[in-house]
């Protein structure tokens, strides 16, 4: 049997040992439930009796649970990982984790996974919150899978965010701050930068210009970066009985075929989680003083080093 990382088994039980996860899931469903419950006292008294009453009720809870569920796993996941790396520099431990025989890799990964762990189990506690659709009904099975899909790839990017800033940055706070920053340049940038070419190209816009290839797979890439703009787009898709993996686009030319924007989303945070984590690595290194940078410290290096403090004890 494979030897677990360290590193994963000691943020994990650090993490779990207090009461703080706990009280932090807690406050999270508590957020969740309270969110559903104002919602379906909303729509049940607008509604009366109405006979299709149900499924509005069951597609309007599903996707608020999600949007919630995505708005804090947005939030909370990479503030989870913003001190990972920042907090051992700041107790003056980091040296130690580094001269160790764990490579820099085996570190990032200890570091991410015990973050993404916790994150996982609030993801995993949104699915009977969100299982409760399925009473009222309008909504199916694809698009739970989807929308977890999309939460779990948001988990993973956006920790992989916090654990980059963690790495580069030299306390937690300034991590935090950059990461919590980055999320919401993310989130607020991207809308606001749709909203500058659509007020700039116009009604007056060429149709030469829309119905081009190179536009609609740009824009369609554009709008796959964003979280909630993707996730929202194949949800609209999905209702109007369209595939769950592509779209057509009718122009006046031709029809287009691109993959819908869920799994655009998900190529594409795959490709910058792992820019970021490569980058992550390489930032992993001894803190050296100024005469010994410019010297790479290799594997048998630390070995060796490490064998000598075994022998002077």
């Amino acid at each position: 049997m494979p030897e677990l990382n360290p590193i994963l088994i000691k943020d994990l039980r650090s993490r779990m040992r207090g009461a703080r996860a706990y009280i932090l899931l807690t406050i999270y469903l508590t957020i969740l439930a309270g969110v559903t419950l104002l919602l379906y006292v909303a729509i049940a008294g607008s509604v009366g009796n109405d006979l299709n009453a149900g499924r509005e009720i069951g597609r309007a809870l599903f996707f608020t649970i999600a949007t919630v569920a995505l708005i804090e796993v947005c939030l909370i996941t990479p503030v989870l990982t913003s001190g990972s790396v920042a907090g051992e520099k700041e107790r003056q431990t980091y040296d130690l984790l580094v001269a160790s025989l764990l490579t820099p890799w085996q570190i990032v990964w200890g570091k991410l996974a015990s973050s993404l762990a916790f994150a996982l189990l609030l993801i995993i506690a949104v699915v009977p919150v969100m299982s409760l659709a399925f009473l009222f009904g309008g909504v199916g099975l694809t698009e739970v899978l989807i929308a977890i899909v999309g939460l779990v790839t948001t988990a993973i990017l956006y920790a992989t965010i916090g654990l980059f800033w963690s790495a580069l940055m030299r306390s937690s706070l300034g991590a935090t701050s950059f990461a919590i920053g980055t999320v919401i340049v993310i989130l607020l940038g991207i809308p606001f930068l749709i909203v500058i070419v659509t007020l700039i190209l116009g009604p007056s816009a060429p149709s030469s210009l829309l119905d081009s290839l190179w536009f609609i797979y740009v824009s369609r890439l554009f709008i796959a970066l964003h979280p909630f703009i993707a996730l929202g787009t194949t949800a609209s898709q999905l209702s109007s009985g369209e595939s769950p993996f592509f779209e057509i686009v009718q122009t006046s030319a031709t029809n287009v075929v691109v993959p819908s924007p869920w799994l655009l989303y998900a190529i594409f945070s795959m490709i910058a989680t792992a820019i970021l984590l490569a980058l992550s690595v390489r930032l992993i290194h001894p803190v050296r003083p100024e005469s010994a940078r410019g010297r790479r410290i290799r594997p048998q290096d630390r070995q060796d080093a490490s064998d000598e403090r075994v022998s002077k004890r």
